[in-house]
């Protein structure tokens, strides 16, 4: 593909995921109940929902996980997220840098947030197909270099490249290569799915591969399955149009995800995404044992109606955040791992076919 197809991708998937429903599936994160506490002995200005990330601390565990770049209007998003991330003190990600390596004319695209956002976590993007290449441990040097991003990530996600008219469904061999990028980059890697959730399966070969932080990006936000069928219809490419309608739902749901990678994987470093929407859903995230969460479709319509929006919409997150640390007695971020919930019948249905370990039991060291 080259660079000027993609350069149109990413304003498609730009414009569909603002104008079309596709949020799909359920992350069963209502189904995380906390315990309320009414007598929490401790005052509300007492909390704080600090965190720290790769070196650097935040207002609280929250991600603007990567969703664009390598278009002009990709670039002008991107701006907006990183200005009030930095304002905010939360990471930020960019999407895949791909476009800006085949064309260093888009790169400020991605540039920019780095330049928006100084002293934040800014975390870099690949596809995992890239990995095949001859010269992959060049490509991932050169997107560190291009953001001075202090993380790479590296994408997962088959079920979108199935899908995708211009797909490469490759992944033979990505295990390997991902293995000698993890040893020879001088950056972490954080390899993260984009919807349809890691399993116990893939968390223990995470796990060979010298991973550490992994983000679950699972069922129950986004679809881009559903985002590359209407992409589908409009090109009239029939198959795909017709067979993705039966995958729209394909995945392993957010809460259960973070537990699969748990239990496989107890000391990775988890980030819990797909449908997280409010604090209270950050908190349960955290309750069931990961480390930090990450948000992108809300942030994406907040920031296309203006900076106040973002800003407006990351304070009632925090808010919601502190608020439930309060409720249930935690006076951080650390005091809440300690808080066991009450998991609903879907839950625990799924812990007991899967034989999975529940993390609530001890609590996960930041």
């Amino acid at each position: 593909m080259n660079e000027h197809d993609i350069k149109l991708r990413k304003l498609d998937h730009i414009f569909i995921t603002l104008s079309k429903r596709v949020e799909e599936g359920e992350s069963l994160l209502d189904e995380v109940a906390l315990i309320h506490q009414s007598l929490p002995e401790l005052d509300f200005t007492e909390v704080s929902t600090e965190s720290l990330l790769l070196g650097k601390k935040l207002s609280a565990p929250l991600i603007v996980t990567g969703m664009t770049g390598g278009h002009p209007l990709g670039g002008e998003i991107n701006a907006i997220l990183a200005e009030v991330a930095e304002e905010k003190k939360i990471a930020i990600g960019v999407g895949s840098q791909r476009a800006g390596l085949l064309n260093s004319s888009l790169s400020w695209t991605y540039r920019v947030v780095r330049d928006r956002a100084p002293s934040v976590p800014v975390i870099g993007n690949l596809g995992a197909q890239q990995l095949l290449q001859d010269d992959f441990i060049e490509l991932a040097e050169k997107a560190v270099e291009m953001i001075e991003a202090d993380a790479l990530a590296i994408h997962l996600n088959p079920a979108q490249e199935v899908f995708q008219p211009e797909g490469d469904p490759h992944y033979k061999g990505i295990f390997n290569r991902l293995s000698i990028l993890v040893e020879k980059l001088g950056v972490p890697i954080i390899v993260k799915e984009t919807g349809n959730g890691i399993s116990m399966e893939t968390a223990l070969l995470l796990k060979k591969s010298g991973v550490k932080i992994i983000d679950v990006g699972g069922l129950g936000g986004t679809s881009w399955v559903k985002v590359e069928m209407y992409r589908a219809k409009r090109n009239r490419d029939t198959l795909r149009a017709i067979a993705s309608k039966s995958f729209v739902n394909w995945g392993i749901p957010t809460a259960l995800s973070v537990l699969e990678v748990k239990t496989a994987y107890p000391e990775a470093t988890v980030i819990c995404s797909g449908g997280v929407r409010t604090g209270l859903d950050i908190a349960r995230c955290i309750a069931l044992g990961a480390d930090y969460s990450g948000m992108a479709l809300p942030f994406l319509k907040a920031a296309v109606k203006g900076k106040s929006a973002l800003q407006e919409l990351i304070d009632k997150i925090i808010y919601e955040l502190k608020v439930a640390l309060f409720l249930t007695g935690s006076r951080n971020i650390k005091d809440l791992r300690t808080k066991k919930p009450v998991l609903g019948p879907r839950i625990t249905t799924w812990i007991n076919q899967r034989n999975l370990k529940y993390p609530g039991d001890k609590a996960h060291e930041q």
